[in-house]
C-alpha cells in the first residue's frame, strides 16, 4: 500500500495535479489520511485484540479491520491468518472449529496484552511484525 501511495505522490508531484488548485486545508486532510492510513504494529495488534474479545471467524475479522480502515490483508489474506496461528501458539487467543468455521477469541492471556496495550504500553517482544515474522 505505501508503495502506491509513493506513486501517487510521485504523480502528484510531476502529472496533471500538479496544477489543480488544492488549498491548504485540504493538503492537509490529505496528508493526515496518509498518515493515519499507514497504523503502527503496535496499533494494528492492539485493534485485532480488541476485535477480538467478542468470537469471530477471520473472515469477520478481516471485515471489522476493514471498517476500522486497515486494510493491509485486503489482497493479502494469508498475512492476518498467519499472525492468527502465531497469536494461538503464543496463547494469546482460544480457537475452536464450528460448522461455519474456525472461530478466534482472546484468551486471558491475550485480555492481559489487551489491557496493557489500551494503557499505553509497550509489550516487550510483542509486535504485530514480529507475530508475522515468526519471532
Amino acid at each position: 500500500m505505501e508503495e502506491r501511495l509513493k506513486r501517487l505522490r510521485k504523480a502528484m508531484d510531476h502529472g496533471s495535479f500538479n496544477q489543480m488548485p488544492f488549498t491548504e486545508k485540504k493538503k492537509q486532510m490529505i496528508n493526515r489520511g496518509i498518515q493515519n492510513s499507514k497504523g503502527n504494529d503496535q496499533d494494528i495488534l492492539l485493534h485485532l485484540l480488541q476485535l477480538l474479545v467478542q468470537e469471530k471467524t477471520g473472515h469477520e475479522l478481516l471485515k471489522n479491520l476493514r471498517s476500522r480502515g486497515i486494510k493491509q490483508y485486503e489482497d493479502r489474506h494469508g498475512f492476518l491468518y498467519t499472525a492468527l496461528h502465531k497469536m494461538e501458539q503464543d496463547k494469546l487467543l482460544d480457537s475452536s472449529w464450528e460448522q461455519k468455521g474456525k472461530y478466534y477469541k482472546l484468551s486471558n492471556r491475550g485480555r492481559k496484552v489487551l489491557q496493557r496495550l489500551e494503557e499505553g504500553k509497550t509489550v516487550k517482544n510483542l509486535s504485530f511484525h514480529a507475530l508475522l515474522e515468526g519471532e
